[in-house]
This record gives C-alpha cells, sequence and structure tokens, in this order.
C-alpha cells in the first residue's frame, strides 16, 4: 500500500517510515507540517494517511483529517497520538461518522500500526 506520514518528530517519521518499507509499502511522502501534506495530497493519493493530532503551525492533526476528507471522502486515515481524547473528539464532528478511521494512543508497538492499517484496507 501507498502511505503519507505527518508527524512533527522526524526520528518518528523515520522509525515508522522504515518499518512499513520493510513490512513492503511504499511511503510517499514524510511531513512535519500540515501546510506541506495539504499542498501534496491531490497529486497522488495514498492509500492511507498516518498522522499525528499535535503539530506545529495553525493545525492540528484533526483540522487536517478533515481538509483530507473534504476532497476523498473515502480516504483511510489513522492517528498515533499521546492525547487521549482523540477519538471523543472525532465524535463530536460530523466529517469523521462512518470513514475509515482508527486511532491509536503512543506509545504503540510497531506491529499495531501494521495491525491497523491492514483492518482499515480491508474495510
Amino acid at each position: 500500500y501507498t502511505i503519507m506520514i505527518l508527524d512533527d518528530e522526524e526520528d518518528i517519521l523515520t522509525l515508522y517510515s522504515d518499518y512499513l518499507s520493510n513490512m513492503g509499502h511504499r511511503i510517499l511522502s514524510t511531513y512535519v507540517n500540515a501546510d506541506s501534506i495539504l499542498q501534496d495530497i491531490g497529486i497522488e493519493p495514498p492509500d492511507i494517511y498516518i498522522i499525528d493530532y499535535r503539530l506545529p503551525g495553525n493545525m492540528n492533526g484533526m483540522e487536517v483529517a478533515i481538509e483530507i476528507l473534504k476532497k476523498f471522502p473515502l480516504a483511510c486515515i489513522i492517528f498515533i497520538t499521546a492525547f487521549e481524547m482523540l477519538e471523543k473528539e472525532l465524535s463530536k464532528q460530523d466529517i469523521f461518522c462512518d470513514k475509515k478511521i482508527d486511532v491509536l494512543i503512543k506509545p504503540i508497538k510497531l506491529n499495531r500500526i501494521q495491525n491497523s492499517l491492514l483492518s482499515l484496507l480491508s474495510k
């Protein structure tokens, strides 16, 4: 599968990219801020987006996901975050209702990302 990853920590981007590449997936791009991923989402939409909630700048990961879903309503999104209230926040927004979304709370084991990815994409 093809993947875009958005996280403000370079070492996390490298860790996720290396792991998922070794699992046979293709990483289209990695991003440290919301602005850069939003510029690229229309170029080659990935099979799945992996997004952190807390990001530098004016947007958080939930706001990025809203912009992605406005353009690609069938997008698959995995949030990986330490923000434990994210699922509750997502449930307050109609745009996330009945979407292919999973929330993984940090710290996580890398195999949970692979399992989540395969589960979402098989729905």
